[in-house]
């Protein structure tokens, strides 16, 4: 059997123990956009010119263990991108609150991270639940806030792309989509 490369999604075990009866079957939905954006557009079927559609991204993250719909009750979606791309009044239309970090050393984004976990926070201790929530990106930056979710009763899922998916977050999930690319990609008519 051929070996496969490290990172797949299928490579990822959900091993978080289980959650406590969910007293709100809605979702609560947290995109890291610059984790998701270049994961997509470094992968050479894709490239640069390459254009997510939000209201395709939002439906596919809500879709239950069983394929079904599941009603979206927050969405949140941090990144940075330039004040005249209309990208962010896409986002919002679409339903998502927008958290705009900034362009670091290195053209590193900054603050993406720390504002998705401040929601995630928020969400736990502010909104009805437990509920579930959904995480779409792959870096362990978001295991403590996980952990905080597993102790709470929540359901915490991760949605990401094919690779880069941190086996860091394999004990606080307790399941791991994987998005395809062309399913949440922007169609020009």
């Amino acid at each position: 059997m051929a070996k496969t490369k490290k990172g797949l999604m299928e490579d990822r075990t959900a091993r978080a123990p289980a959650h406590a009866a969910l007293a709100d079957p809605g979702v609560h939905v947290f995109v890291d956009d610059q984790n998701l954006f270049w994961g997509i557009t470094n992968d050479a079927r894709y490239g640069k010119s390459y254009r997510m559609d939000f209201g395709r991204l939002l439906l596919e993250t809500a879709k239950g263990p069983d394929g079904r719909a599941r009603p979206v009750r927050s969405a949140y979606i941090a990144g940075v991108i330039p004040d005249d791309d209309y990208f962010w009044e896409v986002a919002k239309s679409q339903g998502f609150q927008v958290r705009r970090g900034y362009l670091g050393s290195n053209n590193r984004s900054k603050q993406d991270d720390a504002f998705l976990i401040t929601e995630i926070m928020e969400t736990l201790y502010e909104k009805a639940g437990p509920a579930t929530m959904v995480l779409v990106a792959g870096d362990a930056d978001y295991v403590p806030p996980l952990q905080k979710v597993l102790a709470k009763g929540w359901r915490s899922e991760v949605a990401f792309i094919g690779h880069g998916v941190s086996v860091s977050l394999e004990p606080v999930a307790h399941e791991f989509k994987e998005l395809q690319p062309s399913t949440i990609q922007k169609y020009h008519s």
